[in-house]
């Protein structure tokens, strides 16, 4: 799909959430990071569930990228994101997602491009989606056209109660489809998902996601602590 936006111009796909956003989960998300910031065309917004899955994910999905390999239906959570496990698994009414995308211009020599969703609802949701338990069952990971995959953690300074990050890796021509970082709280899981960019950034993804997740989970924590 495409659009023919004015600058500063909204993409065209409605909120599909049930009920007016939440204004403190949207003032958790970030809008700025060094050069990046929240854009234009996708701006921060927040869907309240019960949603249709479909216009949610297109809505959500457009914010925050997800991979594209998959595996066993346990692997979702990290080859697409938590949220995308919670419009599967807990599309009822008292769930919240918050996301949107940052990004700064397409011309500059540095590019950056983040998604961060912020995720409130039942406690035993929240420990499901931060349980990191058989990620192990997530090596194997498959693609149409893309070839193959894994799902590999890798160490972060600790953040709120529990924090881990991974990075999706590919083959072929794309040895990293995304890095990734999971933050939960007893009121929220926070996720932040840095894609593949070209040109390389100058800083290394998997050092530059933990910043991220740091300077994310300051602003989550001002707003909702």
């Amino acid at each position: 799909m495409g659009w023919a936006l004015k600058e500063g111009e909204p993409i065209p796909v409605p909120n599909p959430g049930t009920g007016g956003a939440n204004p403190r989960l949207l003032s958790a998300l970030l809008t700025d990071f060094g050069p990046a910031h929240e854009s234009d065309a996708t701006p921060g917004a927040v869907v309240g569930l019960p949603a249709p899955v479909g216009d949610a994910s297109l809505f959500i999905g457009l914010r925050v990228m997800s991979s594209p390999l998959h595996g066993p239906s346990l692997c979702e959570k990290w080859t697409s994101g938590t949220w995308s496990t919670v419009l599967r698994d807990f599309d009822q009414r008292g769930v919240w997602i918050a996301a949107t995308q940052l990004t700064n211009p397409p011309d500059t020599r540095d590019p950056l491009m983040f998604g961060e969703s912020i995720i409130t609802g039942p406690a035993e949701m929240l420990d499901h989606l931060a349980d990191t338990g058989g990620v192990e069952s997530c090596r194997r990971l498959k693609g149409t056209r893309v070839g193959t995959g894994a799902v590999e953690p890798f160490p972060v300074p600790p953040l709120g109660t529990r924090s881990f990050a991974f990075r999706i890796t590919g083959s072929r021509k794309v040895p990293v489809w995304q890095w990734a970082e999971v933050v939960q709280t007893p009121r929220y899981v926070l996720e932040i998902r840095i894609p593949g960019q070209w040109p390389k950034p100058r800083i290394d993804p998997a050092v530059l996601l933990p910043r991220i997740a740091e300077a994310a989970y300051a602003r989550a924590e001002a707003a909702l602590g």
